[in-house]
């Protein structure tokens, strides 16, 4: 899985108002469960914690759209946001 899919949608996701992390996997899984396997682990992650590498992905994308300055993260209501 390549992750410009995922640079490519959260914004669109973003549209609709602010979403937590979770609520964006979430909804990334719904869409394109054939790129969001849980079964295979994420190998930048050494604790043995189960997060998938498609879950790295995402929240991948999510900072690089941040860097971009197309998203942010609001903290006071700990949501992505649309600039």
């Amino acid at each position: 899985m390549d992750s410009p899919l995922f640079y490519l949608e959260i914004p669109k996701l973003l549209r609709s108002g602010p979403k937590a992390h979770r609520d964006i996997a979430r909804e990334l899984k719904g869409l394109f469960p054939e790129y969001c396997d849980d079964s295979i682990p994420c190998p930048h992650v050494n604790d043995n914690s189960g997060h998938p590498e498609w879950d790295h992905l995402a929240r991948s994308a999510e900072q690089g759209l941040k860097r971009k300055g197309i998203i942010f993260y609001n903290h006071a209501i700990r949501k992505w946001e649309l600039v």
